[in-house]
């Protein structure tokens, strides 16, 4: 895709500067700051009107215009069309998000000031944040064990070891207090990081804009992780903050990472514990099968379950402490049981987006298209629970 139109404002400091709203931010001792946009674009950021009823067709879509340097194999409008355009500029503007770093933070930055040009309120966003120190329930300890291993292999020779990280939600509410969280980690690696993990950050990203024109049941949380290659150090801080409302509340956790990572699109769902026992099966992860499989017949995906990957590690572990089933999206070369991934750029230097264009020309395109659909069928179920 190669358009003339304008370049999304959202990447523009005179934009961010140009915020001026009061905004709040919790810090990791939950006290509550208030301070100004213009201060700083991270914050708790009225809800708009949903309009319609069920998935929006392309036409009904408003203006949301992105322009790419890159030529893509998708159409505006299409699933992927504002993926591509924010997938583009992670990985020219936002390499090395390092956890715990400045760059971690400035992604932070961005992907506030997208919501914001996609129309969302200061109201409905939220930065949750918390530095190396603070303990959580992460099975891997402290973070700082993670981090010394890659300051000795010269990740951080690029960007500023800080200290502080931070998770960024944007809160849809819908017709019910129950929800369906969704989840990606946006830091990465030594390295542009498009599918791991701007790849499921933008998946969200599209998804929430398309979602916020819809009149959808459930209300929809959208969790943008940081440190999670540290020990899902965001993931577990955010679920040590759920009350117990969340969690009765919660009716399905969706997590997306490498998602183009393989020309198999895979994915996952069920109930389990943290012991990673027996993995069962319930109305909702049935229900949402059943999608996966009305999308192959007619639309021309081929999603793949492979239930034995609800384990891969990734941020949908931090979940497994409740009773609410669990669901990973992700992209593979195929592998034979037990395995569950086999990646060709995850962790190197050819986790970029010209590599894959290059080499695995479409790939972009059609994992932002299927899962985009498979994303957008299941947040605007009337109901998952028959």
């Amino acid at each position: 895709m190669k358009k003339n139109l304008f370049l999304l404002a959202i990447v523009s400091l005179i934009t961010l500067s140009a915020c001026t709203s009061s905004v709040t931010m919790t810090d990791p001792g939950g006290e509550t700051v208030t301070t100004s946009a213009t201060e700083s674009i991270l914050a708790t950021v009225p809800i708009a009107s949903a309009v319609g009823e069920g998935t929006l067709s392309n036409a009904q879509l408003p203006s949301f215009e992105v322009s790419t340097t890159r030529e893509f194999d998708v159409l505006s409008g299409v699933h992927g069309y504002i993926g591509v355009a924010l997938i583009e500029h992670m990985n020219d503007y936002l390499p090395n998000r390092l956890a715990f770093s400045d760059r971690e933070h400035e992604t932070a930055e961005w992907i506030v000031a997208t919501l914001l040009e996609m129309g969302f309120d200061n109201a409905q966003i939220e930065v949750q944040s918390f530095d190396v120190e603070t303990e959580t329930s992460s099975w891997w300890g402290s973070a700082m064990r993670m981090i010394s291993w890659f300051e000795d292999a010269g990740y951080y020779d690029e960007v500023e070891f800080t200290g502080n990280s931070q998770n960024v939600i944007l809160t849809l509410p819908g017709r019910t207090s129950q929800t369906i969280i969704l989840g990606a980690h946006y830091d990465g690696m030594a390295n542009p990081g498009v599918s791991d993990n701007a790849s499921g950050t933008v998946l969200l990203l599209e998804n929430a804009y398309r979602m916020q024109h819809v009149n959808h049941y459930y209300t929809l949380q959208y969790v943008f992780f940081g440190a999670e290659e540290v020990g899902l150090i965001g993931a577990f801080y955010f679920t040590d903050q759920m009350s117990n409302e969340d969690i009765d509340n919660l009716v399905l956790m969706i997590n997306a990472d490498v998602i183009m990572d393989g020309p198999d699109l895979v994915f996952a769902i069920g109930n389990s514990d943290e012991s990673f026992g027996v993995i069962s099966q319930n109305e909702v992860t049935e229900t949402v099968k059943g999608i996966a499989s009305i999308l192959n017949a007619n639309e021309g995906t081929d999603l793949i379950s492979k239930p034995h990957a609800l384990f891969l590690p990734s941020d949908q572990l931090a979940f497994l402490r409740f009773d609410s089933p669990v669901m990973v999206f992700y992209a593979t070369h195929p592998v034979v049981y037990p395995e569950v991934f086999i990646g060709d750029v995850l962790h190197t230097p050819d986790d970029n987006l010209d590599f894959i264009m290059r080499y695995h020309p479409g790939r972009i395109e059609r994992a932002l298209r299927d899962f985009g659909l498979f994303l957008e069928r299941i947040t605007s179920s009337e109901s998952l629970q028959q």
